[in-house]
């Protein structure tokens, strides 16, 4: 259903937090595949790719067309996910739900007007495809308007 993309260059790291936080997504069905992004992967970004069972692509273009999911889910390295945060996805695809910002904690009043400054992107995989986006603010500027989920 859902492939999660990650721009993950020089953030191996900051995986150490956010890749288990998809495992129990990935056990319910709802997250299909991970599909990491690093144009120049040194050793420990292969050893993630191996050990999580996440692919791997040079650009987030080429993650887009690699990624078999409906649905893309864009993550930043550094986005700390809240445990239950699947179950608030899941709700909102039930319900019909669209394009949604996903973040780690309750937006504050002026994120919820501005826009969280850090918050994964989800969108159908044919519209994030489009114009082949560069980046996650490439893909942020399509959401138009977006549900929040926590």
């Amino acid at each position: 259903m859902i492939s999660v993309v990650i721009p993950a260059a020089q953030a191996a790291r900051d995986l150490a937090g956010l890749l288990p936080a998809l495992v129990p997504a990935v056990v319910s069905g709802l997250v299909r595949e991970a599909i990491l992004v690093d144009p120049a992967p040194d050793g420990a970004m292969l050893a993630i790719c191996e050990d999580s069972g996440a692919g791997l692509a040079p650009d987030l273009a080429a993650a887009l067309e690699r990624a078999r999911g409906e649905l893309i889910l864009a993550l930043p390295p550094a986005l700390r996910l809240r445990p239950g945060w699947e179950e608030s996805l899941r709700r909102h695809l039930e319900s019909g739900g669209g394009p949604a910002l996903v973040c780690a904690a309750p937006p504050s009043l002026i994120e919820r007007l501005t826009g969280p400054r850090l918050a994964g992107v989800l969108l159908p995989a044919d519209r994030a495809r489009e114009r082949k986006p560069a980046d996650l603010a490439g893909l942020r500027r399509r959401l138009g308007r977006a549900a929040l989920l926590t």
